[in-house]
């Protein structure tokens, strides 16, 4: 049973919504329901939680696989913390306008998802 897998989606699903709230507050506050309205704190928003829902599918789906396959818990286990504190590392980048740690951070996603397809084409050659 993907153990693993799962904890790191449920982490990863109260970081989008958390996300996904913080749109929805300032949607409230600046009236607006499409769009970004023009308000650059909603645009950060909107591309916080976007960002991250992109890179999170991905990343989700591939050490889902990686998982069935049997690999090394441990490094299963390492990988997902890494993403999941890279993602949320990312999210406070954006929202604090921090574009070393916003790079140093997907570099880290980027990573972590490139470990995993590799491990993926490894094992499925082995």
């Amino acid at each position: 049973m993907p153990y693993f897998s799962a904890i790191t989606f449920a982490v990863l699903a109260i970081l989008l919504s958390v996300l996904s709230l913080h749109i929805s507050r300032l949607r409230i506050r600046h009236r607006v329901s499409f769009g970004d309205g023009g308000h650059k704190d909603l645009l950060i928003a909107i591309r916080a939680h976007g960002n991250t829902l992109e890179q999170s599918l991905l990343f989700g789906l591939l050490m889902l696989l990686m998982e069935l396959m049997r690999p090394s818990w441990s490094a299963l286990a390492i990988t997902g913390a890494v993403f999941v504190i890279a993602r949320v590392m990312h999210s406070v980048a954006i929202f604090s306008r921090q574009l070393l740690l916003r790079q140093i951070a997907h570099a880290a996603s980027v990573l972590c998802q490139l470990a995993l397809a590799f491990g993926l084409l490894w094992a499925s050659l082995a």
